[in-house]
């Protein structure tokens, strides 16, 4: 099997709402790290980014501990990679800023997935796949296809402070999809529900995309788990997943990128939609357990103490 995760590589520093300064490799590190964790040595796992000279020698030397991660999907660019600071004004919220984002991949950058079983395409910085490059490689490829919007509904002030922002293309990119990922304030952008929305409207806007592409319709939600729809019969289905109990959460960055990791293997492998969900869930739990991405290499053991704890 063959998975690969389109994006962008960050140099991130995170402020946490508790606890220690941290300065780490994120964006699509997180995603790649999980399926390269989560799956068997027989899953093939194929970033593809532009990655910045000043990032780029290290990031293959860290991924060169996964014998299932390739990396020639990476290239170099001759410039400063894409920087974010993550400042946690409370648990759950954060402020962003960024610098100036790398270059759109293209057509030819995807050439490379096309026999690919599964791909992810996590909007880091929003811009980090032009349109027109997805859409040709949906006609094109036989791939699944799941899109993390996420950046995609932030917009950057003059300050590279990030904001919640409607995309207006975003029926566009849901089009080129097969299973759709927002967490709960994109989707509130999105469907235009306010700052007050509350989790009928959320429902209402999900069955509302459900009922023409994608198939599968992921709203995160936090502690509070993940509302899953998808279509059977011609109709649109509402999963509700409930949510995993974590005593001390220590970090929520990465948790939407365990998810879709989780999700998307165990789906391509099994078929079963509120299975997946669930699985996804959990690993998305214990991504909050850690700093950044400094336990990600222990995520099954983590997730067996925890079972045999509960």
């Amino acid at each position: 099997m063959k998975i690969g995760i389109v994006g962008t590589f960050i140099r991130d520093r995170i402020l946490p709402w508790q606890g220690e300064i941290t300065d780490s490799i994120g964006g699509i590190f997180f995603t790649t790290s999980y399926l390269a964790n989560l799956a068997d040595s027989n899953t093939e796992i194929y970033p593809v980014s532009l990655t910045g000279a000043d990032l780029f020698d290290e990031l293959r030397a860290t991924l060169s501990v996964y014998p299932n991660v390739k990396v020639d999907g990476i290239q170099r660019l001759e410039r400063d990679n894409t920087r974010v600071e993550l400042n946690f004004i409370s648990l759950q919220d954060r402020e962003e800023t960024t610098t100036e984002p790398m270059p759109p991949l293209e057509v030819q950058n995807l050439e490379v997935l096309l026999d690919a079983d599964a791909v992810i395409f996590n909007l880091i910085t929003g811009v980090d796949v032009s349109l027109p490059a997805i859409e040709t490689f949906r006609q094109n490829s036989r791939a699944f296809i799941h899109l993390d919007l996420h950046t995609r509904c932030l917009a950057i002030d003059e300050n590279g402070k990030r904001y919640y922002k409607r995309p207006p293309d975003w029926q566009a990119w849901f089009k080129c999809t097969d299973s759709v990922q927002v967490n709960e304030k994109e989707a509130a952008t999105i469907a235009e529900l306010g700052d007050s929305f509350r989790k009928k409207d959320l429902i209402a806007f999900g069955q509302s995309i459900a009922e023409t592409q994608p198939a599968i319709v992921h709203i995160t939600l936090g502690e509070m788990g993940a509302l899953l729809f998808h279509k059977k019969d011609g109709m649109p289905q509402l999963i509700q997943i409930p949510p995993v109990r974590v005593e001390n959460v220590v970090d929520v960055v990465g948790c939407g990128d365990a998810y879709e990791a989780a999700f998307v293997l165990d789906y391509i492998k099994n078929g079963d939609i509120e299975a997946a969900g669930k699985t996804a869930n959990l690993v998305a739990a214990m991504n909050c357990t850690f700093v950044g991405s400094s336990r990600i290499a222990e995520i099954k053991q983590i997730i067996n103490k925890y079972m045999e704890d509960t």
